[in-house]
């Protein structure tokens, strides 16, 4: 093998050009493949982080209809459907309970923005009717103000804490404490004010921004549970808000979640699901994983060119080395000693190209980074699967020319002119 592998290192050397030019092929193939892979990695894993980041480790489980899977259901628009019930201080315990959640907490949740007046400013925002755990959940920091105390859920106070945007949205540079909005024709005093505690050290991106930045900024009003009745109504279904220890728990929390609480449900046209920032990602890396796979395929189709191309040129390196073959049978060489060594030559032809490829490929995919500001990812998996799969091209189209090799007669051979 050794002896076949420096034959095989001589005869490139012999023809430096036309090894080059074959190889070409294979080079641009693996180069493709990793620089695909290295990117849609990259950009991916960065997406995830900004998705899983931007948010408090918080899954929201809430209610949607069974024909229509993409919307949730609104409870100031259904309030509290026919056979669903609201969420039981039992069910919490058992929620509080599950592998993985810190807390739990019951909202009511508009899934379409209100419209929220100050005088004649008008703001669309989404309304949340909150109990007394949801703010030691969530990862807000009060810019001013107060969060809801014990007296207002007893006495029903019509109180409001908003986020910083929509404070900024209505009043402008004016002080929003003590303020009065008005939501859905009732009257609403806003006692805090809060914005998200927004890591700004990993924003690089315009997606690091919309997914971190951008969600923050959303328009929230918050109330306390016992006033959403003003304007929601007396009779609403409830929404799940989990805190989980970790984003890998988010997954199988959820899913544990609803399935508590849809055994709680006695129609058949509707279901809890979970939803998270966590479940997103991995959508998204479904995606990629799709994308990848397809532009994977275009660019084997360089290795398919290179593989033919490899065939022709050991092919006519067969022809070439027709004397050599033959002498070498003449002196008892096998069909298996022949036959390895020009198969050893195609796979170290093949080879070189998918060491080349690689070192190319990586090369790009950082050049790109840095001038394009896309993230880069390389994979040790897809690299050495390129490097074995560029020997399985050597081994796929090398093997007719081998054979070839092998059974040439020695009689003919040496007369071979």
């Amino acid at each position: 093998m050794i002896e076949n592998i420096r034959l095989s290192f001589q005869g490139i050397r012999s023809h430096r050009m036309r090894s080059a030019l074959t190889m070409l092929g294979i080079i641009i193939g693996i180069a493709s493949i990793i620089v695909i892979v290295s990117l849609i990695t990259g950009t991916s894993e960065q997406l995830k982080s900004a998705m899983v980041n931007s948010g408090d480790d918080n899954i929201t489980v809430t209610l949607f209809d069974k024909d229509n899977s993409w919307v949730a259901l609104d409870p100031i628009e259904v309030g509290l459907p026919e056979g669903i019930t609201k969420i039981s201080s039992d069910v919490m315990d058992q929620v509080k309970s599950l592998k993985g959640v810190v807390n739990a907490s019951k909202v009511y949740r508009s899934e379409y923005a209100l419209s929220v007046a100050y005088n004649a400013n008008k703001q669309s925002a989404c309304v949340l009717g909150v109990d007394e755990e949801f703010f030691s959940m969530k990862n807000y920091v009060l810019s001013s103000g107060r969060y809801f105390i014990d007296r207002d859920y007893k006495d029903r106070h019509n109180v409001a804490v908003v986020s910083s945007s929509l404070a900024s949205a209505l009043f402008q540079n004016e002080d929003a404490l003590g303020k009065t909005i008005t939501i859905s024709n009732e009257i609403y005093t806003i006692v805090g004010v809060y914005t998200e505690n927004v890591d700004y050290s990993n924003v690089n991106t315009l997606s690091d921004y919309y997914l971190k930045v951008g969600m923050a900024a959303k328009n929230f009003v918050i109330v306390p549970s016992t006033s959403w009745v003003n304007f929601g109504g007396f009779e609403s279904f409830q929404t799940l808000i989990v805190k989980v220890a970790s984003p890998d728990d988010t997954v199988n929390a959820g899913k544990e979640c609803a399935s508590l609480l849809n055994q709680n449900i006695s129609s058949n046209k509707y279901e809890y699901r979970s939803t998270s920032l966590q479940d997103d990602a991995q959508s998204l890396e479904s995606i990629t994983k799709v994308i990848s796979i397809l532009l994977i395929g275009i660019a084997s189709i360089s290795l398919l060119v290179g593989g033919i191309g490899v065939m022709n040129i050991m092919l006519v390196s067969v022809t070439e080395r027709t004397k050599e073959i033959g002498l070498k049978k003449a002196l008892g060489a096998k069909k298996r000693v022949i036959l390895g060594q020009f198969l050893t030559e195609s796979i170290v032809l093949t080879s070189l190209g998918g060491i080349f490829g690689v070192l190319i490929g990586v090369g790009i995919s950082y050049v790109l980074s840095i001038f394009l500001q896309i993230p880069v990812a390389i994979s040790v998996p897809a690299v050495v699967i390129a490097v074995g799969f560029s020997m399985g091209v050597g081994i796929i189209f090398g093997i007719t020319p081998s054979i070839k090799a092998a059974n040439l007669n020695p009689i003919d051979a040496l007369r071979y002119e």
